[in-house]
């Protein structure tokens, strides 16, 4: 059994440990999310170096945390090498920081609001429809209009994206099973915080598909759901939003359907809008 033989330097070893390992994990969790949003080369190299230099921290910390015990302890060779993982996570900290610094410093990138004027002939908020409404005029205003646009759908992303005809917007698929792209339909927090995050990002008109209502029914209480999809629907008139949820009367109790549509428009209001501004 390893003794500690310097309780203070292995304390402070396995802090620096525990937190280091802590940034690296938060980091390779958001990997994915940060490089697909950031696209300019430059920054997801600054992404790697910062991952890099926390992996070489965690590696130099673990020997670190050995060196203070029986096994390792007086070990001049692997404090050798602890030294020279230290150094080389501090070079690439110090290097991914001036990355970031620089550009920034001589004015070459700012941080902006990308903003357009609203189309007054767009009537933001939610509206109610049969998934062949919804699904129609979601098309309508992401493929031709070119609206930012996201879809919470039981389909898998390519699946729907194939059967829409479309090619690059985001899905939210609500499905139980383990999957990256996946997101559990009792997760009602994760899914609204996702789409309030999507409503506020930029100041544009935007769409919202809701296509499962129904299974999130099913999954959640009844009341949860009306809740969340309320608040949806203050989020997007509050955020140059159109709201698009897919409902089939036949496949809900009388009471629940009455009162979604009570906090929703029909699809057919915004229909009329758009056929009007087409033929004017």
């Amino acid at each position: 059994m390893p003794q500690i033989l310097s309780l203070g330097y292995f304390l402070r070893d396995l802090v620096v440990l525990l937190l280091s390992m802590a940034i690296v994990i938060m980091l390779l969790t958001v990997e994915k999310s940060v490089k697909r949003h950031l696209r300019v080369k430059y920054f997801t190299r600054i992404f790697n170096l910062l991952l890099g230099a926390f992996l070489l921290i965690v590696f130099a910390e673990v020997i670190g945390v050995l060196l203070r015990t029986s096994l390792l302890y007086g070990n001049e060779n692997f404090a050798i090498i602890r030294s020279v993982l230290l150094t080389g996570g501090a070079l690439l900290l110090f290097l991914s920081s001036l990355m970031l610094y620089v550009p920034f410093a001589k004015g070459r990138y700012a941080i902006v609001q990308i903003a357009t004027e609203p189309d007054y002939e767009l009537v933001h908020g939610a509206y109610w429809g049969r998934s062949e409404e919804t699904e129609r005029i979601f098309v309508e205003l992401t493929k031709h209009r070119h609206l930012p646009g996201i879809a919470v759908t039981r389909d898998p992303p390519e699946i729907f994206r194939r059967r829409l005809g479309l090619r690059i917007v985001p899905v939210l698929w609500v499905s139980k099973i383990h999957h990256d792209d996946a997101v559990a339909p009792t997760r009602l927090p994760y899914l609204l915080e996702n789409l309030r995050s999507f409503l506020e990002s930029t100041n544009l008109d935007k769409v919202v598909l809701m296509e499962c209502v129904e299974y999130l029914l099913l999954e959640n209480k009844p009341e949860s759901v009306l809740r969340f999809i309320a608040s949806l629907r203050d989020l997007a008139t509050l955020n140059r939003g159109i709201l698009l949820v897919s409902l089939e009367k036949e496949a809900l109790e009388e009471k629940i359907f009455s009162l979604l549509t009570s906090e929703l428009k029909s699809v057919k209001e915004l229909e009329n809008i758009m056929e009007k501004e087409y033929r004017s």
